[in-house]
């Protein structure tokens, strides 16, 4: 009796949602991001900063981030132009802070850009009533 082929299931839900994004200011460049709800704000990489030319060492504001084993003040400064899923954001607010180099990401989609989206904004609209 042949056997049976072993099928292979995708899993109930994701683990993470990765995207594209694209970072404009005198240069462009594109970054991978890990969307995340629990992030207020959008982080990008240092480099990233650098590379499109911005200089986020004379950042007038810093605001607290709380990893695992200290409090830092990283620089939050004002990207010219930020395109992603299909959308693309003026005037977006990121903080410039380097994720471990073990991670696979280089920063992160918070809040701040995922309530532009229509989509997250239907979403979020959808499940209010059931949040804590």
């Amino acid at each position: 009796m042949p056997s049976k082929p072993a099928r292979s299931s995708p899993p109930a839900y994701p683990t993470s949602l990765i995207v594209h994004a694209e970072l404009s200011a005198k240069r462009r460049v594109l970054v991978r991001l890990l969307v995340d709800t629990g992030a207020t704000y959008t982080m990008i990489p240092l480099r990233a900063a650098l590379a499109i030319g911005m200089n986020s060492t004379v950042a007038a504001k810093r605001i607290p981030l709380v990893t695992v084993s200290a409090v830092e003040y990283p620089p939050l400064v004002t990207l010219p132009s930020l395109t992603c899923l299909g959308h693309q954001l003026r005037q977006v607010e990121v903080v410039c802070h380097d994720l471990p180099p073990q991670s696979a990401v280089e920063g992160l989609l918070g809040l701040n850009v995922l309530l532009r989206f229509p989509a997250f904004r239907t979403f979020i609209e959808s499940i209010q009533a059931y949040l804590v």
